[in-house]
């Protein structure tokens, strides 16, 4: 008797589920134009958010900086805990961001934030137990402060295409980049706090 793999054994009764008639939906399709030059953890970050914009990117850098600094792996090993004024978008993307870049979710609850009125992100290695707080400069600040976008509507969403959303898109796209390939001195500070 020839024994079959648990994986070919799975994968057999998933394909089953689906008749010929139906067909299986798929991931949301961002709104992203991929660059030859962006690297994987980039486009990956943009199937998550919806679209490649510099505070999701900025929240990335900051949670590969933090996690680094801790020398964590992410997802399980971690406790994030980001301060900050990130009530709504733009601003709320950096918790995209972070999400992506630690691996920590709000839906594990390892992801918690409070309202204040700067960015500080915390992570805690939980294994090691060492913390690590990660600051945007004052130039990132700056540069995401003189990004204006406009609110997102149903009219905007049916007008997808349009000339002017296509250059918004380029151009919010354009800054995301920036960030995520500028020095890590030039927009953030990190900081290993005495308990």
């Amino acid at each position: 008797m020839r024994v079959l793999p648990v994986f070919t054994i799975l994968l057999s009764v998933a394909s089953s589920c689906y008749s010929a008639e139906e067909t299986m939906c798929s991931l949301p399709k961002p709104h992203y134009h991929r660059d030859a030059s962006d690297p994987e953890w980039l486009a990956y970050a943009a199937q998550f958010h919806g679209h490649l914009g510099p505070w999701a990117a900025a929240g990335l850098r900051a949670g590969m900086a933090a996690r680094c600094a801790v020398k964590a792996d992410g997802y399980f090993d971690v406790d994030v805990t980001v301060e900050g004024p990130l009530v709504k978008p733009p601003h709320s993307c950096f918790l995209d961001g972070l999400q992506v870049s630690t691996g920590a979710t709000l839906g594990k609850r390892n992801l918690n934030w409070l309202q204040a009125e700067k960015v500080v992100v915390r992570v805690r290695n939980t294994g090691s137990g060492q913390v690590v707080e990660v600051r945007p400069t004052d130039e990132l600040i700056k540069l995401l402060a003189s990004v204006k976008t406009r609110p997102k509507t149903a009219t905007a969403a049916s007008a997808h295409g349009r000339d002017e959303d296509h250059a918004d898109l380029h151009f919010l796209e354009g800054i995301a980049r920036w960030i995520a390939t500028m020095p890590e001195k030039r927009i953030l500070t990190v900081t290993f706090p005495k308990d």
